[in-house]
């Protein structure tokens, strides 16, 4: 993955079109199975244990262990599946687990005659996301964008292309239930995947199976700050909670506008980010420097149309 995109931030990886899902594609619900005179399947390992909150549908997926060497995603309809206690969560032949109830249940995945493999599932109160209305997540939403076409290390303002960011599914990762975000651009042909989750302190991104940041925190006070902790020179402030934002969408009034800076190979760049409460991001604008041309540039993104909180 490259470096600046992963660590620019949700709405400069968007306006850049390169963010990779390389390392999260133990996240995939499915993947390619068997048959075509593939190598035999000797074991499988289906999602981790993980934390989820009354309501959640989660994906699994499963590996399997080839008896060459390696492992490749097996179909989730290929499995037989079975949860330990109905009452505290389900589980049904394609491999989708809905949370029911609190407590502990135990999922078990089958394939064909070979020993099955479990994941253990604890299901909590959802408690306190302070951050939640200022980026609804659940399923079906979606946002709509209007902004200028970026390529990797050039931009070009007088083309402008159209974003569609749809929440998908529910997926694993790092021990937590996440939200499956695509993005489909209409100018260039391009579809990208971010996975966000609203906890205690904020609303974080998963980078990895194991990289985290938080791209809005609380309290949501003009001067909150925090930082990445895999990145020092990585950080975030917010700088108003009262902003007026006027995009294609309308007229959106008390905006919290967080900026978010770093360091990447070329120098300095920053993001700024409107989040409205009840809608979402709705604009944001990246100051980067172009390694093809020698100059800084900005570039945006503004909501046109969504369908998601409120």
């Amino acid at each position: 993955m490259d470096n600046h995109c992963s660590l620019a931030g949700l709405w400069a990886c968007l306006i850049y079109a390169v963010l990779s899902i390389a390392g999260l594609v133990l996240l995939s619900g499915c993947g390619g199975g068997g048959g075509g005179g593939l190598p035999a399947i000797v074991s499988i390992n289906i999602t981790d244990d993980f934390t989820a909150h009354p309501g959640d549908v989660v994906d699994f997926h499963v590996w399997g262990e080839q008896e060459t060497s390696g492992w490749r995603w097996l179909y989730n309809e290929d499995l037989t599946w079975e949860s330990s206690n109905p009452a505290v969560g389900t589980i049904d032949s394609l491999g989708e687990f809905t949370a029911t109830g609190l407590g502990t249940t135990t999922v078990t995945g089958t394939y064909e005659a070979l020993p099955p493999d479990t994941a253990e599932v604890t299901v909590v109160e959802l408690g306190p996301q302070p951050t939640a209305p200022y980026h609804p997540l659940d399923l079906g939403y979606w946002w709509e964008y209007t902004g200028s076409e970026v390529h990797p290390g050039a931009v070009q303002p007088e083309q402008e292309i159209t974003l569609i960011v749809t929440c998908l599914r529910q997926v694993v990762g790092a021990g937590e239930v996440w939200y499956e975000l695509s993005t489909e651009f209409t100018g260039p042909d391009q579809t990208r995947y971010m996975y966000f989750r609203h906890d205690a302190e904020g609303l974080q991104e998963l980078f990895s199976d194991d990289t985290t940041v938080y791209k809005l925190k609380a309290p949501i006070l003009v001067g909150t700050a925090w930082g990445d902790d895999q990145d020092p020179q990585h950080i975030f402030e917010i700088e108003s909670v009262t902003d007026e934002v006027t995009v294609p969408a309308g007229t959106f009034e008390n905006c919290v506008k967080v900026r978010e800076e770093g360091v990447d190979e070329y120098g300095e760049y920053f993001v700024f980010t409107w989040f409205k409460a009840d809608v979402g991001v709705v604009k944001s604008q990246l100051w980067d420097y172009d390694p093809d041309t020698g100059e800084y540039f900005w570039t945006y993104q503004e909501l046109t149309t969504y369908s998601a909180g409120g």
